[in-house]
């Protein structure tokens, strides 16, 4: 996939937190495998849901063995969904995937047997280098279908580090500061929004957007 500035996987686990410490502190035990059969995700989602305004009074009542546990028990669940998350992607072979820089990510889209992707931010992180000129790295046919990257070792397309000021990266390579990467993916309005965003940009430097693949748009997140 509204959340507060902090990364939705924090967001998550500690909503999480607070559903799964209501119900394992009382039975202490998990789901009977016959009540999983017929659970989804928008069974998760409600309960998280339901959860999410009561969470600040319901920590506090947990006791150390019930955290210890719980986070353990949310880590490998994180753990499964993450990968799940990078295969919505539709990648452009042979390109390699890129990995999206942690605290930030990458907007991506694929025009005329070409990737490019826009690394970005979130706030409270400014990239390593200035790329206030530099918008977007590509894959394709043109660059031998690796990426172009300023860094070192050819993977990484760019790197947030901490910082009070964002100023190294395009006025539009930061995401809104009531959200981080992972609060657009997880809504399609605000995923929309930094897709025509990065569009219109390709366009004001030449990249006719007529031949994009649509279902090759992906928003990448960092972790």
């Amino acid at each position: 996939m509204p959340f507060s500035s902090c990364s939705l996987w924090k967001t998550l686990f500690f909503i999480s937190l607070a559903v799964l410490l209501a119900d394992f502190t009382e039975i202490r035990a998990f789901a009977n495998p016959n009540d999983c059969k017929s659970a989804t995700i928008d069974d998760v989602n409600e309960s998280l849901k339901k959860y999410s305004n009561c969470f600040g009074e319901m920590i506090p009542e947990g006791k150390k063995p019930s955290i210890n546990f719980l986070v353990w028990t949310l880590q490998e669940m994180l753990d499964l969904l993450r990968p799940v998350q990078e295969k919505f992607c539709k990648q452009l072979p042979p390109c390699p995937l890129p990995p999206p820089p942690r605290n930030g990510g990458l907007v991506c889209v694929t025009i005329d047997n070409a990737q490019y992707c826009k690394p970005m931010c979130n706030k409270g992180y400014d990239f390593q280098f200035l790329r206030r000129s530099r918008l977007y790295e590509v894959c394709g046919n043109r660059t031998g279908f690796s990426w172009t990257t300023q860094l070192a070792g050819g993977k990484a397309l760019a790197v947030c580090n901490p910082s009070e000021m964002a100023v190294s990266g395009a006025e539009s390579a930061y995401f809104p500061t009531n959200g981080t990467c992972l609060h657009t993916l997880a809504f399609t309005e605000t995923q929309t929004d930094q897709l025509n965003i990065f569009l219109k940009e390709l366009g004001e430097q030449g990249i006719d957007g007529s031949n994009r693949d649509k279902d090759a748009d992906c928003i990448i997140c960092g972790y």
